[in-house]
C-alpha cells in the first residue's frame, strides 16, 4: 500500500510542477484561453489572466518541488526507521494536505484578484 502512495504522491507532485510550469510560463494570451485558471472573473482582461495564472503557476510549482523533494525522502526514512504503519499515515497526511494546498492557492488568487482589479479588468490604483 505504501508504494501506491508513494507513486500516487509522486505524480502529484509532478502534475503540480507541470502545471505550475504551464500556468506561468505558457499560459496562452489570446482570446480563447484555452488553458490556465478558466474562471469568468480571470478572463474579463488579459491583465488578470497574466496575473491569476503567473501567481498561481508559481505556487504550484514551489508546492509541487517541496513535496517530491521533501516528501518522498521523509516517507522512505519513515519507513525504514518506524515501520510501514507510520509511513503510510504519513504519507496520506501528505498527498491531502498537498491537494488542499493546490486548491486553496487557487482560492487565494481569486480572491486576490478581486482586491487587485476592478469589476472590469482594470487595476486598481494602491492607496
Amino acid at each position: 500500500m505504501l508504494e501506491i502512495m508513494l507513486i500516487v504522491l509522486i505524480i502529484i507532485s509532478a502534475g503540480a510542477i507541470l502545471g505550475g510550469y504551464v500556468m506561468k510560463c505558457k499560459a496562452p494570451m489570446d482570446k480563447e484561453m484555452k488553458y490556465g485558471i478558466r474562471t469568468s472573473s480571470t478572463q474579463k482582461s488579459t491583465a488578470i489572466w497574466a496575473y491569476a495564472n503567473r501567481t498561481c503557476g508559481k505556487s504550484w510549482l514551489i508546492t509541487g518541488i517541496i513535496y517530491i523533494i521533501l516528501g518522498v525522502p521523509v516517507i522512505l526514512f519513515m519507513y525504514h526507521f518506524k515501520g510501514e504503519y507510520l509511513a503510510e499515515i504519513l504519507s496520506l497526511i501528505y498527498l491531502i494536505s498537498e491537494v488542499i494546498i493546490l486548491a486553496s492557492s487557487v482560492t487565494a488568487v481569486l480572491r486576490d484578484i478581486t482586491n487587485k482589479f476592478d469589476e472590469n479588468g482594470n487595476q486598481k490604483e494602491e492607496d
